[in-house]
């Protein structure tokens, strides 16, 4: 495997990650409003990378917004991945900041009292 596809999965295996770590935590987190629409917003990415199995030295850019933030696409018939494709995980960032606010905001309330 060539370092730049290693570097490639590593990047797109980082991404999944903090998708999955925000979706976890927002659906972990007691007295938040909306879970389902804070979970789902954990897999939204914008901007990205995708590259071709067969050629994983070329790496091309990309400006989308899409779900979810990792994903693939296969030939007919093959499970074989053609495109690997992620996109970097603003909707998990944005969770994230949501989640702050809200402990944040929980704690102020319960030393206020």
């Amino acid at each position: 495997m060539s370092l730049s596809l290693t570097a490639f999965l590593a990047a797109a295996f980082a991404c999944l990650l903090v998708s999955l770590t925000a979706m976890v935590l927002a659906l972990r987190e007691p007295g938040l409003a909306l879970k389902p629409l804070w979970m789902v917003l954990a897999f939204v990415g914008v901007g990205g990378a995708v590259t071709v199995w067969s050629t994983p030295e070329n790496v091309y850019w990309f400006f989308g917004v899409a779900l979810p933030t990792v994903s693939f696409s296969t030939g007919d018939g093959s499970w074989e991945p053609m495109l690997i494709r992620f996109l970097f995980p603003v909707g998990a960032l944005l969770v994230l900041g949501r989640l702050y606010w809200h402990r944040r905001s929980s704690s102020a309330g319960s030393h206020s009292a």
